[in-house]
């Protein structure tokens, strides 16, 4: 079972699941940590909300998505609950990776539903979903099936404007791209406290 939440709703009930997995921004202080043990499995990805590849930009990576996919295989069998801070474009962009994942190849319009059945408002960051389709080497079906399912709703077409004008408006705002070009993942485990950096693949 995935669920997959805003930052306020995640906090609410993270006691709830077995794993989780925190997107957030870099620079943030609003995050969702454990404060004592045992607790849930924790992945962190820092990451800002851009859906193009921008050299300049803390944007996503492609070790984002295997990490988040590798600990999603992990616990395939616990209930795991995915969050960034709104809910609508990180956090579903990788909810959409794990059930294209686990549901298998040929089966990507059946994962796009899934996650538009669960999660309606959801706007999957273009970038992560691209990066996914090739983890997954699914040569373009993912990204064609939610292009697909996004040509038809144009309140997408006007969300996806609004964060690019913002983006060009407020470069200032974003996260600059670190040395090495992004943040490793961190992984918080059930019996200890504090996240342990995961290594960069060479």
């Amino acid at each position: 079972m995935i669920d997959i939440k805003s930052l306020p709703r995640a906090r609410r009930s993270k006691r709830k699941y077995g794993a989780v997995i925190s997107v957030e921004d870099p620079r943030t202080r609003r995050r969702l940590r454990f404060h004592r043990t045992p607790h849930p499995d924790q992945l962190v990805l820092r990451l800002e909300d851009i859906d193009d590849h921008d050299p300049e930009l803390a944007g996503p990576d492609i070790h984002h998505v295997a990490q988040a996919l590798a600990f999603a295989r992990e616990h395939q069998h616990d209930r795991l609950l995915v969050h960034c801070h709104a809910g609508v474009c990180r956090s579903t962009a990788i909810g959409l990776a794990i059930l294209a994942d686990r549901l298998g190849a040929g089966n990507e319009r059946q994962a796009v539903d899934a996650l538009l059945s669960s999660n309606p408002d959801a706007v999957p960051n273009l970038l992560m979903v691209a990066i996914a389709d090739e983890v997954l080497c699914r040569n373009g079906a993912l990204v064609a099936a939610w292009a697909e399912a996004e040509k038809a709703n144009p309140d997408i077409a006007r969300y996806r404007r609004t964060k690019t004008e913002f983006l060009r408006e407020n470069r200032q705002l974003f996260e600059a791209r670190p040395d090495g070009g992004y943040h490793a993942a961190g992984r918080c485990r059930p019996d200890r406290l504090g996240l342990t950096p995961l290594p960069k693949a060479d």
